[in-house]
């Protein structure tokens, strides 16, 4: 069975782990248009944006980076490359990379 302490220490770990997560926070992103939206990623692994008639969807973390996938179906995917925070979104039938950047906490 469990032990005690490996419990504990497991669950430290993983709230240790969420609640340093660059990823978490507010965000303002940019569509295809150039035009500015929210995207909210909270610690509980949900997410919500006000882009169109607004989204919310669950997230997670692969390999450092943050993926999204959006109840209407779209997919987001945040990264920090070689010019900076980015977001490449992608839906059925299209997708596009553009510029994010994270409000001060």
């Amino acid at each position: 069975m469990f032990k005690l302490p490996i419990f504990l220490f497991l669950l430290f770990w993983f709230s240790f782990a969420y609640s340093n997560n660059p990823w978490v926070g507010e965000w303002i992103a940019l569509d295809k248009w150039q035009s500015e939206f929210r995207i909210i990623i909270d610690d509980d692994g949900g997410a919500k944006t006000d882009y169109g008639s607004g989204d919310n969807g669950k997230w997670k973390i692969v390999d450092g980076n943050l993926e999204i996938f959006w109840k209407s179906g779209k997919k987001d995917y945040f990264f920090n490359g070689v010019m900076g925070y980015q977001r490449i979104s992608k839906s059925k039938n299209e997708s596009y990379t553009s510029g994010i950047k994270k409000l001060s906490d």
